[in-house]
């Protein structure tokens, strides 16, 4: 009978051991690298330092082809300011951009991309948090950003995000816009 106790009492600890654990982010490091300033640690030696992650608010420098955005990474230095929520584009596993909005209509939303190695905030007028999910055209120095989601309903939607630049110039990436 005691051996049967034992066995039972170590049943929970030998599954917990078995069982897979998610690498991926945590709630807590997201709320990090998103919102309050703190860079999350990264052990994967391609995260991005906080100094590289200082958004800037002026035209993109002299070549760096504004319609070309790179794997957001670390953007912990972004202030997207107060949200109730926000929308991330992804193509395959690479995050490109984030947007977030307050529900109010007349809130105006904001996003962050990088360009050439930095981050640039760019803004969106007014909608608030439903033009966020429904798609909305982000105005940078020298780049408007548009996403247009499918019809489809849901969280996940296939987007196609357009980068385009003040010559005109555009570049286009299917992907998911990713809604909470």
């Amino acid at each position: 009978m005691a051996r049967k106790l034992i066995l039972l009492a170590a049943l929970p600890l030998a599954l917990a051991a078995c069982s897979s654990q998610d690498d991926g982010e945590s709630a807590d490091d997201f709320a990090a690298r998103v919102g309050n300033g703190q860079a999350a640690g990264s052990t994967d030696g391609n995260s991005t330092t906080l100094a590289d992650a200082t958004p800037v608010e002026a035209d993109p420098p002299a070549g760096v082809d504004v319609t070309q955005l790179e794997k957001l990474g670390d953007i912990s230095g972004a202030d997207l300011g107060p949200r109730d929520g926000g929308c991330s584009f992804q193509s395959g596993e690479t995050e490109m951009m984030l947007a977030g909005a307050k529900s109010d209509p007349s809130a105006p939303g904001k996003a962050v991309v990088r360009l050439g190695g930095k981050l640039y905030l760019l803004s969106l007028a007014s909608g608030g948090l439903s033009a966020v999910q429904s798609g909305a055209t982000y105005v940078g120095e020298g780049v408007l950003v548009t996403v247009t989601p499918r019809a489809q309903t849901g969280a996940f939607r296939d987007a196609v995000l357009t980068a385009q630049s003040a010559t005109g110039a555009s570049n286009a990436v299917n992907g998911k816009w990713v809604c909470s």
